[in-house]
C-alpha cells in the first residue's frame, strides 16, 4: 500500500488524547481490526509515511514498533513491513492435532490474484470524506448547499396528492418516473438540448450514472480519459470498474481539444469523462468553439463521452454558457449526466442519463440488475422541484454570493500568497500553495480542526500535489474561522516545510 493511500485509510487519526505515535498506532489498528488493513498488506516505509503524515519518522518508527509487539505488524530485512496474521488463526494452525480447512483459515494464505496489465491497483478512497467525520472543527470537504428552502419542504408537503394515483401501481419504474422524466426532457430543452421522454433515465445521483456507464463501456484494463483535474467521485467510479485512468491536463478554459485529440491518438480510449460547465474543482468553462472541436473528435473516434453536468445550474460568471455537448448537431454518441444534488439537495439522490434512446435502453438493463429502479417518492418530488428549477437556481446564486466573496477576502487577509482563479461557476476554489506539499498542509491543518482536501485527491494521476480545493458552501462565520485555523497551520507548516532539506520532524508538535 502507497503511503497517500494508507494516509486516506487512516482518515481523521490524528484526533484524539494522548501522545501523537498512540493516537497513529490507534488508527492503525482500527484498520486492521475493520479489513482495511488486510494480513499480508505490505505498509509504507516509516519515512515515506512519516512524510505523508507530516509527522517525524521516529513518531512513525515509534508506532511500527508498538503494532510489532502486539503482534500486529511483522518486519523483515528486505521485505519491509507487513500487516501480521491474525493471533486467532495463527493460534489455530499451529495447535497440535487441530486440522483447520485452508477456506476457514488454516493452511497457506491463498495470495491475492493480480489486476490485469496496466490497470492501476488504487482503492476507491476520495468519497470517504462523505461517510467519516474528519473530527475537524470546522470542513472544507464536500461540495454540497443544504436543502433549498423553502422549496423543498413545499414539495415533501404536496407528495400525498403526487403519490395517490401511482399507489395502485407495483411501483417498479425502471426507466423512471413518467413525469419526472419528461420534467427533465423540457429542462434540458430549456438549456438548448431538445430531448425527449424516451431519451431519458432516472438514476440514483450522478454517481450511479457515471457507473452505469462505465459497467456498460468498459472492461477491467481499458482506458478511459479523465480531466486532470476532475470530480473525484469519477476517479472512484473508474478505478472500481478496473479501468486503466490516462489524465488529460485541464487549462484556463477547461479541457483543450488539441490535448484531449492527441491523448485519444496516442492513448486508444474507450470512454472519455469531462465536465465542460462549472468543472469540478477549477470552475472553468469550455467555449463553444472548444466543445464543436470536442464533438467532432468523438464522432471521427467513434469513442463515447460522458458529459457531467452536475454543476452546471451554478453558473455564475458574465455570460450564460454555451449548451452542452450533445447539442451540437452529430453522430457523437454522448451521454449527459445531471443531478439534483448541487441545485436541491444531496440527500434527495436523483440524477439523470440522456443520451439516444436505444443506449438508454441498455443502460436501463444494467441498472436494474443494482436496483430495480429509484424511489417514486424521490422521483415525485424531483419533479416537482424541477419545476422550481429557475427560482431554486436564482436562490443558490444569491448564497454563492453571499460565500464565496468571504472566502477570497478571508485568503487574500490571512493567506495572501496562496494563488487562485476566480471561477466561472461551481461551488469551490482551486486554490494553489506557493510552497510545500497539500497533502502535508492537510495533514497539519487536522490537528489545528480544520480538514481540507489536498489536490493529489482529484487528480487521477495523483499530482496537483501543491492544490488544495476549498467549498465555500458553510455559512460566512465558519468560512471565517475556517480561514483563520487554516493559516495557522499554513503559519505552523510553512515554516519547517521550506527550510532547505528540511525533516518533518518538529511538525509533531503542530497542535
Amino acid at each position: 500500500m502507497e503511503a497517500p493511500e494508507l494516509v486516506n485509510l487512516l482518515a481523521n487519526w490524528a484526533a484524539g488524547p494522548g501522545p501523537i505515535y498512540r493516537r497513529l498506532a490507534a488508527a492503525l489498528r482500527r484498520g486492521i481490526a475493520d479489513g482495511g488493513l488486510s494480513p499480508g498488506t505490505r505498509l509504507p516505509a516509516e519515512r515515506q509515511l512519516a512524510r505523508a503524515l507530516a509527522v517525524s519518522r521516529t513518531t512513525v518508527v515509534a508506532t511500527y514498533e508498538e503494532l510489532r509487539q502486539e503482534g500486529l505488524l511483522a518486519s523483515r530485512r528486505g521485505s519491509g513491513t507487513r500487516v501480521g496474521e491474525p493471533p486467532q488463526a495463527a493460534n489455530q494452525r499451529s495447535a497440535p492435532g487441530l486440522a483447520v480447512p485452508p477456506a476457514l483459515g488454516g493452511g497457506r494464505r491463498a495470495e491475492p490474484s493480480s489486476p490485469p496489465a496496466g490497470v492501476p491497483a488504487r482503492r476507491p478512497i476520495g468519497l470517504r470524506t462523505l461517510v467519516e467525520a474528519s473530527g475537524a472543527a470546522v470542513e472544507f470537504l464536500g461540495m454540497h448547499l443544504p436543502a433549498a428552502e423553502p422549496f423543498f419542504s413545499a414539495a415533501a408537503g404536496q407528495l400525498p396528492a403526487d403519490l395517490a394515483p401511482l399507489l395502485r401501481h407495483h411501483g417498479y419504474l425502471g426507466l423512471g418516473l413518467p413525469a419526472l422524466r419528461q420534467a427533465v426532457a423540457a429542462h434540458l430543452a430549456a438549456a438548448g438540448l431538445p430531448t425527449s421522454e424516451e431519451q431519458i433515465l432516472i438514476t440514483h445521483g450522478a454517481q450511479q450514472a457515471i457507473g452505469l456507464a462505465a459497467s456498460l463501456f468498459l472492461q477491467p484494463g481499458d482506458t478511459v480519459l479523465l480531466e486532470d483535474p476532475t470530480y473525484l467521485g469519477a476517479i472512484d467510479a473508474f478505478n472500481a470498474a478496473g479501468a486503466r485512468i490516462v489524465p488529460v491536463p485541464i487549462g484556463p478554459e477547461g479541457t483543450d481539444p488539441d490535448r484531449l485529440g492527441a491523448a485519444m491518438g496516442r492513448e486508444a480510449p474507450r470512454l472519455i469523462y469531462l465536465m465542460p460547465t462549472c468543472q469540478n474543482p477549477a470552475g472553468t468553462v469550455i467555449p463553444s468553439a472548444a466543445r464543436r472541436a470536442i464533438v467532432r473528435l468523438a464522432e471521427e473516434s467513434g469513442v463515447p463521452v460522458v458529459e457531467d453536468n452536475t454543476l452546471s445550474e451554478l453558473h455564475f460568471g458574465p455570460e450564460p454558457p454555451p449548451p452542452p455537448l450533445a447539442a451540437f448537431d452529430s453522430r457523437a454518441t454522448i451521454l449527459t449526466v445531471g443531478s439534483l444534488s448541487k441545485l436541491v439537495w444531496g440527500g434527495l439522490r436523483v440524477g439523470w442519463i440522456r443520451a439516444s434512446a436505444p443506449l438508454i435502453a441498455r443502460l436501463a438493463r444494467c441498472k436494474a440488475v443494482a436496483d430495480l429502479g429509484c424511489s417514486v417518492v424521490a422521483q415525485a418530488m424531483a419533479a416537482r422541484l424541477l419545476g422550481k428549477a429557475k427560482a431554486i437556481r436564482e436562490l443558490r446564486l444569491r448564497q454563492i454570493a453571499e460565500r464565496l466573496p468571504v472566502l477570497e477576502e478571508e485568503l487574500a487577509h490571512w493567506l495572501p500568497q496562496w494563488r487562485w482563479r476566480h471561477p466561472a461557476g461551481g461551488l469551490a476554489l482551486w486554490v494553489r500553495l506557493p510552497s510545500g506539499s497539500a497533502g502535508e498542509l492537510a495533514q497539519v491543518a487536522l490537528r489545528h480542526g480544520v480538514a481540507v482536501l489536498p489536490g493529489p485527491a482529484c487528480s487521477p494521476s495523483g499530482g496537483c500535489a501543491d492544490y488544495l480545493r476549498l467549498p465555500f458552501v458553510l455559512e460566512p462565520g465558519e468560512i471565517r474561522r475556517g480561514v483563520e485555523l487554516l493559516a495557522r497551520a499554513w503559519s505552523a507548516y510553512a515554516a519547517v516545510a521550506e527550510r532547505p532539506g528540511r525533516a518533518p520532524a518538529s511538525l509533531d508538535v503542530m497542535v
